[in-house]
Order: C-alpha cells, then structure tokens, then sequence
C-alpha cells in the first residue's frame, strides 16, 4: 500500500498525526543543521579571537566577532564592549571602591548572557517531547474511533463477519500504527538532542570560562619604533 493509501485508510485522524510528523522532522533538520559542527567552529573562533587579543589588536578582535556568527562570538562582544566599559571607569577613577562592585555586575551580565545562549541550544526541542507524548494518544483515539465505526457498521447490516467490521478494524490499526510510529521517532531524537545539546552547554562554559581568562590578560603594548 503506499503512503497515501496508508493515510486515507487510517481516517481523519491521521491528519493530526500527519502534521505532527512534518513538525516532528522540521524540528529534527533544524536542529542538526544549527548544531552541525558546533563544537568545531566555537572553538577555532575562541583560538582565532585568543591570537587577536593577546598580540593587542583589539580593533582585529572586534572585527572577528562582527563577522562571526557562532555563539561565542556574541560572549565575546559583550565581553569588549562591557569590558571597555568597565574599563574606563576604572582608569576614570581607580582609587574608587566601586570596581569590585563594577567587575561583578560586568561577570553577572555575561553570564546572563551565556545562559540564554544555552538555553537557545535547547530551542525547539520542546516540540519533539511534546508529540513523543501526545501522538499515541491521537493514535488510540484514533483506535476507538475505528473500532466504533465497526460496531456501528456491525449494527447497521444486522449482521456479523470480518467483511462486515474490515474498514474499522483497519483505520483502528493504521491509526495506532501511526502514531506509535511518529511518537518513537520524536521520543529517540528528543533523547539524542538532550544528551547532545548536555554536552554542548558544558562545551560552551568551558569555552566561555576560556575567553575570560584571555580577557583578563594584558595583552603586550606595541612598540612605538623610537629608541
């Protein structure tokens, strides 16, 4: 039978569970195509950045970032611009007690900042456990409706038989098989995306925490030329 066959024999239900698999699958090509290379292409801009910022070519760095689409690449410009802000203030008056105050604000932003950016990694997964819950459910109403349609078919000739009681029993059995089908397909990428986008998060506070530890360093002042 082909697909088409399949989803007119299973009834309307099968148009809930049809829409849920385009969602299903959208989400799933979404997803790999954002997280595709993701590690990689963080950690060659954190180097990139890294050379930049430790030879003193500030105007490079911010360059870098302005180009960059990767998730680091936005800590990084909070990082220059929040970090030149607290900067200036401090040379401004650096006797004055409120740098310890200032630094902490500066971190607390950024880190606000790297949470969203984590909780970005897990967009659109709520869809995939949403329908992993939901479809076996449309398949079992599904079910009930066919298996009421048989009966009514049943009551409706007076008499009995498989030949009575076929076209319910069918749109039942297409309907439960449609949605144990689109919920195992939601329920094993929604577990694959958790543990990869687990470990994807730590990647990025590892890589984050990195990037600090370059900003804090005073890059070398570059030579004037005069003797």
């Amino acid at each position: 039978m082909s697909v088409w066959s399949l989803l007119k024999t299973g009834g309307w239900t099968m148009l809930p569970l049809f829409i849920c698999s385009i969602a299903v699958w959208g989400v799933i090509v979404e997803r790999l195509w954002t997280l595709r290379n993701w590690r990689e292409k963080n950690r060659e801009f954190l180097l990139s950045f890294s050379n930049l910022w430790l030879r003193g070519d500030r105007d490079g760095a911010r360059k870098l970032c302005d180009k960059s689409t990767v998730e680091l690449a936005e800590l990084a410009r909070e990082i220059i611009t929040q970090g030149g802000q607290a900067g200036s203030m401090r040379a401004s008056d650096p006797a004055s007690g409120k740098n310890d105050l200032l630094n902490d604000r500066v971190l607390a932003r950024l880190e606000r900042r790297r949470l969203e950016q984590s909780a970005d990694l897990r967009r659109f997964l709520w869809v995939l456990g949403t329908i992993g819950s939901a479809a076996p459910f449309i398949g079992l109403f599904g079910t009930v409706v066919g298996i009421i349609k048989a009966f009514t078919t049943m009551s409706e000739s007076g008499a009995g038989g498989f030949t009575v009681v076929a076209a319910g029993i069918s749109e039942a059995l297409v309907a439960t098989a449609g949605g144990i089908l689109v919920a195992v397909i939601a329920v094993f990428f929604y577990n694959y995306f958790l543990v990869r986008v687990g470990a994807l998060q730590f990647q990025l506070k590892m890589l984050y925490e990195e990037m600090l530890e370059v900003w804090e360093q005073e890059a070398p002042r570059p030579s004037t030329g005069n003797s």
